[in-house]
């Protein structure tokens, strides 16, 4: 497998996630989805730095080889998920502080 199907495939995973949890978040069911996954949010926060440094890295150096009529497309989803992660980050720093039951 090519490095940049691998890097594709991380990408629609990692839009698939923010989706789901927008989803969970918006519907109200966000204390369901935090409790399934409480003991693996650390490990999850990890892999998901590692997955969007590597994305974002990925883009910057690659950018001129990806078809014009891609880049604002690949350039929009990885600010999603850079977005995505940082937005997660908040929540996860509301609900450890104890600002949000």
């Amino acid at each position: 497998m090519s490095p940049t199907r691998l890097l594709t495939g991380v990408l629609f995973l990692l839009l698939g996630y923010n989706a789901a949890f927008f989803f969970f978040h918006v519907q109200g069911d966000a204390r369901a989805w935090a409790s399934a996954l409480s003991d693996l949010q650390s490990l999850l926060n990890v892999m998901e730095l590692i997955a969007v440094l590597s994305l974002f890295v990925d883009l910057v150096v690659r950018f001129d080889q990806i078809p014009k009529t891609n880049q604002p497309w690949r350039t929009l989803a990885v600010g999603i998920c850079v977005a995505g992660m940082l937005f997660k980050w908040f929540v996860l720093y509301l609900r450890l502080s104890y600002l949000v039951d």
